[in-house]
C-alpha cells in the first residue's frame, strides 16, 4: 500500500475492522501519555489529590500497616489512608493524668521564710507504723521551746498526780464554837492548796458552808495560809514585771492573780471582775513628775511597801505607779505579786456580804491546825491540763509543776528547784530519750533560758500517747487544741504547698517569745494515718540581744521580733501542710 493510501484509507480501514471500545482504549492511553509528560515536565504529580485523613480521635493513633513497620516505614499507599479513614472500634478512652504540680521541699521553704538552717529544727514521725518521715536539726537541743514546754510539765502532772487529783481548798478552825449567836473563837485560817483555777465563786462557797455551821463573827485571828507551795513575787524575772502574764503565785492563787483597774486623770480605782469584788490590798496612784519616766518605757512601775503600811482603805501589801505619759483614761490588767493576802482580802469581802464579820486577815505563823469547817475541791487534773493547755496560762503551768515535784518529794521547792527535779523525773521515766542540752528553767516556758530538741518533744508525746487512759480520760492528744488552720497571718508559703482538697486536722500546743516559735502535737495524713511532730524556730543570738538590751518597749527591735515570729508561723503551716498532703 503506497503511503497516498494509508494516508487516505487508513482510518476507514481502522473503523471497518476494529470495534469501538478497542478504539476508545487506544484515546484514552494517548491522553494519558500526553498527561504522564506534561506532569513530568512541570515537576507536579499527575494522581487526583486524596481526600483529607479521619479527624483524629484523642488517646489514639492509627498503627503503620505490619509490611510496612517490618519495611522500615515509607510513604503511605491508598490502602493505608482506607484503613485509616475507618470507624474505630469501641469508645474513646479517657484522657491520662495531670502531671503532678511541683511542691517546695522542706529546705527551699526555710529558705523562703527567711530563716538560716541552723535556725529550724523538726521531726515528724507516722504514729500508727512509727515510720520516720523526716527531719532536721532534730536531735540538736538548742531551740526555745517557749510555751510548747508545758506539754512536758502537764504530762509530768498527770503521770504523777494522775489525771482525776483535784486541789483542796480548805478552811480550818482551831478554837470555841460555842458562842451565843454564832460567835467563834479562836484561829479561823483559809489554807491553800494550790489550785490554778480558784475563783470567787469558790470562795463563794466556802463562806456559804461557814454560814451554815453557823458563824457569824469570828473573835479571833483570820489567818491565810500558802505554806504547800514556794511563793514569789513572779515567774520570770527576766520578764517585764507590769505585765499581766507574769504574776506572783502561791499556794493562794485568785482569777490567775490579776485585777482591772481603771483610771480617768488622777483618779485610779480597782474594778470588780468575774464577780470578784474590787478589794485587794494593791494601790495605785499616777505619778506626776515625769522626771525618770521615758514615752518609750515602761506604763507602770511596781513595788513592796513595808510589812504592816496601812492607808485609810486598811492594809497595802503593794504599790503600782502609772507613768505620766500615759493615756489620760484607761484601763489595765495588773499581775497580783502578793496572792496570799489578795486571796484572804476578798474572801474576808465575800464574808461580809454574807453577814460574818473577820477580823482583817494576816499570815498564818505555821501551818494551820484544828478540824476542816469548809472544802472545796477543784475541777480534775485532766481538765485542768486542756485548759492550760489551750488557752496557755503561765500561772497555771508553774503551779502545777510545783505540785508535781511537792508530790515526788514529800516537800515544796521553789521554781528553780522544781524545775530541775522535773528534768530529772524525766530522764528516769523515759531513759531511751537523749535528754542532752534538755533545760527547763520553769515550767510553763516564760523564760528565755529554756532549750529543747524535736527530738525529746517528740519522743514525750509518744510516750504520753502510750499511756493512754493513764494520762488523760482518754488519751493525751485530746487534751491539745485543735489549731485553726491555716492562721489569716500565716498564708504566703502554705498558700504554695497546694494542699488541694486536704483538710487539715491538727492538735498541738504551740509556744511564741520574741525570736523564739515552736509548734508540737499530732495531724491526721491525708492517708487516715496519725503523725505526730515537733517543729521549732529560734534565733537565739537575737533573742540575748533583746534581753541585754530590754527591749521590750523599743519600735524597731519589737517589729521585727514579730515579722520574725510571722514568719515562723507560715513556715510551720507549710511544713505541716507539705507533711500531710504527702502521709
Amino acid at each position: 500500500m503506497t503511503r497516498a493510501a494509508l494516508k487516505s484509507g487508513g482510518t476507514r480501514e481502522t473503523r471497518t475492522r476494529r470495534p469501538w471500545p478497542t478504539a476508545l482504549a487506544v484515546v484514552l492511553l494517548v491522553i494519558m501519555a500526553v498527561g504522564a509528560a506534561a506532569g513530568a515536565g512541570s515537576g507536579q504529580a499527575a494522581e487526583r489529590p486524596l481526600p483529607p485523613p479521619a479527624k483524629p480521635v484523642p488517646g489514639l493513633q492509627a498503627a503503620a500497616p505490619p509490611a510496612q513497620i517490618a519495611a522500615g516505614g515509607g510513604a503511605s499507599s491508598e490502602s493505608d489512608v482506607a484503613l485509616a479513614m475507618r470507624p474505630l472500634a469501641g469508645p474513646p478512652r479517657p484522657p491520662g493524668p495531670k502531671p503532678a504540680i511541683p511542691r517546695p521541699t522542706e529546705a527551699e521553704l526555710i529558705a523562703a521564710a527567711g530563716f538560716q538552717p541552723d535556725q529550724v529544727g523538726y521531726l515528724v514521725y507516722d504514729l500508727d507504723t512509727g515510720a520516720y518521715l523526716g527531719g532536721h536539726n532534730a536531735t540538736r537541743a538548742a531551740f526555745l521551746p517557749a510555751s510548747v514546754l508545758k506539754i512536758p510539765t502537764t504530762v509530768a502532772a498527770l503521770a504523777v498526780l494522775g489525771p482525776d487529783h483535784r486541789f483542796p481548798t480548805l478552811v480550818r478552825f482551831d478554837g470555841d464554837r460555842l458562842g451565843r449567836d454564832g460567835l467563834w473563837t479562836g484561829t479561823l485560817a483559809l489554807v491553800g492548796g494550790g489550785d490554778p483555777v480558784l475563783d470567787s465563786e469558790a470562795l463563794r462557797a466556802l463562806v456559804g458552808a461557814l454560814k451554815a455551821a453557823g458563824l457569824t463573827r469570828l473573835e479571833g485571828r483570820f489567818v491565810y495560809d500558802d505554806s504547800a507551795l514556794v511563793a514569789t513575787p513572779a515567774l520570770e524575772p527576766s520578764q517585764p514585771a507590769e505585765h499581766a502574764y507574769n504574776p506572783g503565785l502561791s499556794a493562794l492563787s485568785l482569777d490567775f492573780n490579776r485585777i482591772r483597774v481603771r483610771w480617768d486623770g488622777d483618779r485610779v480605782r480597782v474594778v470588780e471582775t468575774h464577780d470578784t469584788p474590787p478589794v485587794a490590798p494593791v494601790r495605785l496612784t499616777r505619778a506626776s513628775d515625769p522626771a525618770g519616766w521615758s514615752r518609750a518605757g515602761p506604763p507602770l512601775r511596781h513595788a513592796f511597801p513595808a510589812p504592816g503600811t496601812r492607808d485609810a482603805r486598811g492594809l497595802v501589801t503593794e504599790v503600782w505607779r502609772l507613768s505620766p505619759y500615759a493615756p489620760e483614761r484607761g484601763a489595765a490588767w495588773l499581775p497580783v505579786k502578793a496572792p496570799g493576802p489578795f486571796v484572804a482580802a476578798v474572801f474576808r469581802a465575800l464574808a461580809a456580804e454574807a453577814g460574818i464579820t473577820l477580823p482583817e486577815p494576816e499570815p498564818a505563823p505555821g501551818p494551820a491546825r484544828g478540824p476542816i469547817v469548809a472544802r472545796h475541791f477543784s475541777p480534775p487534773l485532766s481538765a485542768i491540763a486542756a485548759n492550760g493547755l489551750k488557752y496557755s496560762n503561765n500561772l497555771l503551768a508553774e503551779l502545777l509543776g510545783l505540785a508535781t515535784t511537792a508530790r515526788l518529794d514529800g516537800r515544796p521547792h521553789d521554781l528553780a528547784g522544781s524545775a530541775a527535779r522535773l528534768e530529772r523525773w524525766l530522764a528516769q521515766t523515759l531513759p531511751w530519750v537523749d535528754w542532752t542540752g534538755f533545760r527547763m528553767a520553769n515550767h510553763s516556758g516564760l523564760s528565755p533560758d529554756s532549750r529543747a530538741s524535736p527530738e525529746q518533744v517528740v519522743a514525750l508525746l509518744r510516750f504520753a500517747e502510750d499511756q493512754g487512759a493513764a494520762l488523760a480520760p482518754r488519751t493525751y492528744d485530746a487534751l491539745l487544741p485543735p489549731r485553726r488552720f491555716p492562721d489569716s497571718d500565716a498564708t504566703r508559703l502554705a498558700a504554695a504547698v497546694h494542699a488541694g482538697d486536704v483538710t487539715p486536722r491538727v492538735w498541738a500546743k504551740s509556744g511564741t517569745m520574741y525570736h523564739g516559735r515552736g509548734l508540737a502535737g499530732f495531724a491526721r495524713g491525708a492517708s487516715g494515718h496519725r503523725l505526730v511532730f515537733a517543729v521549732f524556730t529560734s534565733d537565739l543570738a537575737a533573742r540575748r540581744a533583746f534581753d541585754a538590751g530590754y527591749l521590750h518597749y523599743a519600735g524597731g527591735p519589737v517589729a521585727r521580733a514579730r515579722d520574725a515570729l510571722r514568719r515562723a508561723r507560715d513556715l510551720e503551716h507549710a511544713l505541716l501542710l507539705t507533711w500531710i498532703t504527702r502521709h
